[in-house]
């Protein structure tokens, strides 16, 4: 994309009688210019949505664009872009002299004809000069901030003087509509040229300039080192003549303040989205936390309790501050943002992301919380990847301690993460850790973290840990902030990284702790392709609607009874809630359905058109709940090509030619891998396949419906599907579509009756939740059989036994339905039923022990009717 003379649709320019020969853009550059806008500049357009509305004002009126600060390099890259697109150039821009970048004779003739017009103008001549320009219907630029190092030393009244002058050119573009001129349009524009947060300035220097306008030194060497990095953000116009008829009875003056805070409204919104809040230095923040009452009073307590000075005390505090906090760095962005692109492209076919869009939105008006599922150590880098690519300020990161070693701790620390302990049993550490949180929320900066804790190794979204959703909501209602948005966010891989890794500690192996030396050996991974990543956003969660008039409940600590349940729900609710919503914005891959497919037959092998009828199948169900699929499953819908041949490249799947057809099938030791893939659809499968169970048994839509509305209440902490939304919205539509493939009939009387084609269809459907079913069953048993007082340790044990047993047997069929999470799962939910009650509280979880509760009576009827929903497949 070269210079303007080379543009398609041929360049507009403003009239030469109202032009302005001095500002005025140019049709055409001088050699020198022409250069440059053909090295630096061809890799920049505008999007055609912001043509099309462009040249659409322009048929309608005067459009004025408006930017913060007057920069001639910004002024060239916009004549440069609006002469490409035809779009009309503008004919005058205050506090800017742009005749030297014509054509030399050009220019001379301009700066003749700028002196001429200058010694025979009397009155304001830029007031002028922007009256004649609307009258036409020509464009212009209006920059809010024209002032110059020199007009900025000369002192506080000169400062004045230059801001009213530029008030006076907002006035007159409200003047000429008022007076009921030609249409104007007002079109902000905010250009950012470089990324990451903004840290503290000095008072002056050459790369800043002045406090109110960034210096010509600063633009250019900015850019020239990372011009790559530049963002254009276009604005919604402001249409003058409505505004003013909405407002004429305010006066003008007041409706000229009321234009020029619409549009520094707009460009805040833009800054505080790409740069975030200004990075104080990290002494400065450590004043800050450390200066809270609550904190200081920790201080003095520490102080008390180990018989120690103040001083020393509060060495302890700074010490344990500078464990937590973030140290965040835009050199490190960008240092990091090459190595991750290199590693990315190395390592993944693509990273797509679906609604940031909608985060950026957010972002401008409210601080954001980040809840991103956790399957890959790959999955903090990733997003702060994608917001630094997206132009908008990277997240602070709660990372787990272990997550600090070596000098990659150092690193992390330096792109954003803060560090918290696995235990929070000392006050001043937990004090200090929420006052540090309170300070993220109250300035506004993006804060991100796991709601499952650590990674989730069965490929399912694990139970919420609520410590850090009280606090955010302690740190908001604190704030005086009106709202913050908590995003949900769904990461969905083909193919794991640390695949292998989750394999073998669900078949018992130790998780291997992080460091240096693992880093460097996992370099080995840059020689393999692991598919393409997909970040879906989900829709956020304004807490202003969670709270609505219950936030002096996370005012103060303590309280009644009462008070804390209210809260401890609320947390709950919460939690529970962004669950759900990171669950339903899971994307479907070609490697989850085909999971999907092979583990809902008994046998390890499919001929090829089984396999493709299975997928297709899984896909129709999915769409039934409006499930997001990758472009790529969606195009190779059908005989699923590329998909099945992108999984025998990557040995998930083997093949073998028969007489019959080509049979494709999976070795056993893949059984567990395809498993984890499956569990990221498996919530969407969840009902079908328990309906399916039901209706091989027999039975009507009443009964139907209160089985599927019991598993999902039983099984919510499991799956996080609201059985209030499965019910209303999917319960019918499932039947109906059933019916309509065939697989099910409606004889009457309410009864329904699976088709002879339908008992195929749905035992692949029920064997979807069979490895589920059976880890609860197995886990029933072994609390059924064992003896009160045992450590938890020892009943996970007997409970891993006894599995064994029942496959022996042929009690149970699945390998894979044994895994110590799913366990802990069925554990935890018998505790919550009052089933079992867990002793000890405060050691460790293994060594707890578990004794009988006071709803023990209700197990065995719990545990027939597993047994019978089992047989049901």
């Amino acid at each position: 994309m070269p210079d303007v003379s080379s543009a398609t649709d041929p360049v507009r320019t403003a009239s030469a009688d109202v032009a302005d020969p001095i500002s005025a853009m140019t049709p055409r550059f001088n050699f020198l210019f022409r250069w440059f806008a053909k090295r630096w500049f061809r890799h920049f357009d505008l999007d055609d949505a912001t043509v099309a509305r462009l040249r659409e004002l322009e048929e309608t009126g005067s459009v004025v664009y408006v930017m913060r600060y007057a920069s001639r390099l910004d002024y060239f890259l916009l004549n440069t872009l609006l002469a490409r697109e035809g779009l009309r150039l503008s004919g005058f821009a205050n506090g800017i002299r742009f005749f030297y970048y014509r054509p030399f004779l050009a220019a001379a003739r301009a700066w003749l004809a700028g002196r001429r017009q200058a010694a025979e103008t009397h009155s304001d001549p830029d007031r002028e000069r922007a009256r004649l320009l609307m009258e036409a219907g020509e464009s212009m630029f209006l920059f809010l901030r024209t002032a110059r190092l020199r007009n900025w030393l000369r002192g506080r009244r000169a400062a004045v003087e230059q801001g009213r002058q530029e008030l006076d050119l907002l006035a007159e573009t409200v003047r000429g509509v008022w007076n009921g001129g030609r249409p104007v349009h007002l079109v902000p524009i905010a250009l950012f040229w470089s990324k990451g947060p903004r840290t503290s300035r000095r008072f002056l220097n050459l790369t800043y300039g002045t406090p109110t306008r960034p210096s010509d030194i600063a633009k250019v060497s900015s850019f020239l080192i990372a011009y790559r990095d530049l963002a254009i953000h276009v604005g919604e116009p402001i249409d003058l003549a409505q505004f003013v008829a909405e407002r004429r009875h305010e006066g003008q003056r007041a409706l000229v303040r009321k234009v020029r805070r619409a549009i520094l409204l707009f460009l805040y919104r833009e800054e505080r989205a790409v740069e975030g809040p200004i990075l104080r230095p990290r002494h400065k923040v450590q004043e800050l936390v450390l200066g809270q009452p609550e904190v200081v009073r920790a201080v003095e307590e520490r102080a008390r309790e180990r018989k120690v000075s103040i001083e020393a005390a509060r060495v302890q505090a700074e010490k344990m501050f500078r464990e937590i906090a973030a140290n965040m760095n835009s050199t490190f962005f960008a240092i990091v943002n090459v190595v991750l692109t290199f590693v990315f492209r190395r390592m993944f076919q693509s990273i797509d992301a679906m609604g940031i869009d909608k985060v950026a939105e957010c972002a401008k008006r409210h601080p954001v919380v980040l809840v991103p599922s956790h399957r890959s150590y790959f999955d903090f880098l990733i997003i702060s990847w994608l917001f630094y690519h997206s132009y908008l300020v990277p997240p602070h990161i709660a990372a787990r301690e272990n997550m600090g070693f070596g000098p990659f701790g150092f690193v992390f620390r330096r792109v954003g993460a803060f560090f918290l302990r696995r235990s929070f049993d000392d006050p001043l550490y937990k004090e200090i850790f929420r006052h540090y949180l309170s300070y993220l929320v109250k300035e506004g900066f993006t804060q991100e973290f796991f709601i499952e804790g650590g990674r989730s190794r069965t490929g399912k979204t694990l139970a919420p840990r609520l410590g850090m959703v009280a606090w955010n909501l302690e740190a908001f209602a604190r704030s005086g902030r009106s709202d913050v948005f908590f995003v949900p966010i769904a990461l969905t891989y083909e193919r794991l990284v640390e695949e292998g890794a989750m394999v073998d500690e669900l078949e018992g192996g130790q998780k291997q702790s992080e460091s240096t030396l693992g880093l460097l050996r996992a370099r080995k991974f840059l020689r393999r392709r692991f598919g393409s990543v997909h970040v879906n956003f989900g829709e956020p969660l304004a807490l202003s609607d969670e709270l609505t008039d219950r936030r002096e409940l996370f005012l103060a600590e303590g309280g009644g009874d009462e008070e804390q349940e209210e809260r401890r729900r609320i947390v709950e609710t919460l939690g529970n809630r962004i669950v759900e919503r990171i669950n339903w914005a899971m994307v479907a891959n070609a490697t989850s359905v085909a999971a999907c497919a092979l583990l809902g037959e008994p046998h390890r092998g499919m001929f090829r058109a089984d396999l493709t009828r299975r997928m297709r199948e899984v896909m129709d169900l999915l769409r039934l709940q409006d499930v997001r699929m990758t472009p790529a499953l969606v195009a190779d819908e059908g005989e699923f090509t590329d998909s099945i041949a992108s999984l025998l490249r990557d040995q998930i799947l083997s093949t073998t030619p028969d007489p019959r057809g080509e049979i494709l099938y999976f070795e056993e030791s893949r059984r567990r891998a395809l498993d984890v893939y499956r569990n990221v659809l498996l919530h969407f499968l969840f009902a079908p396949s328990l309906m399916a169970r039901r209706l091989l048994r027999g039975t009507s839509v009443a009964e139907l419906r209160e089985e599927v509305g019991f598993w999902l209440d039983f099984f919510y902490s499991e799956f996080f599907a609201p059985k209030g939304l499965v019910l209303a919205a999917h319960f019918d539509a499932f039947l109906d579509y059933f019916e309509r493939i065939g697989v099910l009939e409606r004889p009457g009387d309410d009864r329904l009756e699976v088709t002879e084609k339908g008992r195929s269809y749905f035992a692949f459907l029920g064997e979807q939740t069979r490895s589920m079913l059976e880890s609860y069953y197995v886990t029933f048993s072994a609390v059924l059989a064992a003896e009160d007082g045992v450590t938890s340790k020892q009943l996970e044990q007997a409970a891993k036994e006894h599995f064994e047993r029942t496959r022996l047997l042929g009690e149970v069929q699945r390998r894979e339905a044994w895994n110590p999470v799913t366990y802990r799962n069925a554990v935890d939910l018998l505790v919550r039923r009052g089933v079992l009650a867990l002793d000890g509280a405060g050691e460790a979880r293994r060594e707890r022990v578990v004794r009988r509760g006071p709803a023990e009576a209700e197990l065995p009827a719990l545990h027939e009717r597993l047994a019978a929903t089992l047989r049901g497949g």
